[in-house]
């Protein structure tokens, strides 16, 4: 699903006023994540949120689990793998 910024930035605020969940996990990821990790987040928050019933998981850097915002460089350089 696409988001704009306005609906974006609902949601996400909604998100953190929750904390993590079964399909939303924050990361601080201040420079640098394994891709490995990366990749068994992606497929647990898939799963939880197929069998939820769920449109959507979400991994999203630069949260704290607290939460709160710190901001993250993890892949600032704009580089795929």
């Amino acid at each position: 699903m696409i988001y704009d910024e306005q609906t974006l930035r609902k949601k996400l605020r909604d998100m953190m006023a929750h904390h993590e969940n079964e399909v939303v996990e924050f990361k601080e990821a201040k420079s640098n994540y394994s891709f490995n990790e990366i990749g068994q987040y992606f497929s647990a928050l898939s799963n939880e949120a197929n069998l939820r019933g769920k449109r959507e998981g979400w991994l999203i850097f630069g949260i704290t689990n607290t939460p709160a915002i710190t901001g993250t460089n993890y892949r600032s350089d704009g580089r795929s793998l």
